[in-house]
């Protein structure tokens, strides 16, 4: 696929499955509790939704060219045999709105760092993001966001009675 996923300085390349190992933050979707008007848990949820857009996107990608792989050889074919093919055209739709998407992800994401937490319903918005982007590095930085991630999990909101965070693995 020829689009990539940008985070940060890195790119990489679009992916939706976490490493092995990688910590209940990686199940963080969009599961802050966004019952407060706080700028940081509205880009926040922006941010998670699409992201999980990204991902969905991305599965469908890649299940298609593994059908095309089958049915044509799709590996070995050039890109303009490529887009000879009428059943390639989703594909291309795909590539071109997950491209749409990363940049739009990245700048919200740009955005989202910008803003101050006021809140704990911002902190945990941001910790959320941040658990997603790192998800994939699988190192200490991530442990240490998913673990307060996980921790946030665990506390309610004393005004509106909801959870900092759910969907996150119980430790």
């Amino acid at each position: 696929m020829g689009s990539r996923r940008k985070t940060g300085d890195s790119v990489r390349p679009h992916t939706s499955s976490p490493p092995s190992g990688s910590g209940g933050a990686a199940a963080i979707v969009g599961g802050v509790c966004w019952g407060t008007t706080s700028d940081n848990a509205a880009s926040g949820e922006a941010w998670l939704l699409l992201d999980t857009e990204i991902d969905q996107l991305s599965r469908n990608w890649a299940a298609l060219e593994t059908q095309m792989a089958r049915e044509f050889g799709w590996l070995s074919l050039s890109q303009v045999e490529r887009r000879a093919l009428p059943q390639a055209a989703e594909m291309f739709e795909i590539e071109e709105r997950l491209d749409r998407l990363s940049d739009e992800r990245e700048h919200r994401l740009t955005s989202l760092a910008k803003l101050k937490a006021n809140d704990l319903h911002g902190v945990a918005s941001k910790l959320a993001v941040a658990a997603r982007v790192l998800r994939h590095e699988d190192g200490p930085a991530h442990q240490l966001v998913a673990d307060a991630v996980k921790a946030l999990a665990t506390r309610c909101c004393p005004d509106c009675g909801a959870p900092y965070v759910t969907g996150a693995e119980r430790p």
